[in-house]
């Protein structure tokens, strides 16, 4: 790693669903999208639609970078793949990402909820 604890990190593309909620039932964010609707009777009434707007903003993006994270793991399987191709993969995913992000920490200050800065480890 460039400027890290001198280890070696492997890619794995995969770990994006894990953090976006898509793998497993006890991912932190697993169906967040479901619980934002049950919560939007919390949000200011004038705010509804737009909270419901943003909500539908999250569930896309968060599809999306899970979806291109799926797809980005195949990269070395297809025909004139590589790591390479895993890379420009795992940038479009970034990108996705810290769009879905913006758009949670959106949801929570309609809900007046503080933002947690982010976690560090992963159980």
């Amino acid at each position: 790693t460039d400027g890290g604890g001198g280890g070696i990190c492997e890619k794995t593309p995969l770990r994006v669903q894990d953090f976006l909620g898509y793998k497993s039932t006890e991912d932190p964010l697993f169906k967040a999208d479901k619980l934002m609707v049950r919560a939007a009777p919390l949000v200011d009434p004038d705010n509804f639609e737009e909270y419901l707007d943003v909500v539908e903003k999250y569930r896309e993006k968060a599809d999306q970078g899970a979806m291109m994270a799926y797809t980005s793991s195949w990269g070395e399987a297809n025909p004139n793949g590589g790591k390479d191709i895993i890379e420009e993969y795992l940038v479009s995913t970034k990108v996705e990402v810290e769009k879905t992000e913006s758009l949670l920490r959106a949801v929570l200050g309609y809900l007046n909820l503080d933002v947690l800065p982010p976690s560090r480890s992963l159980k």
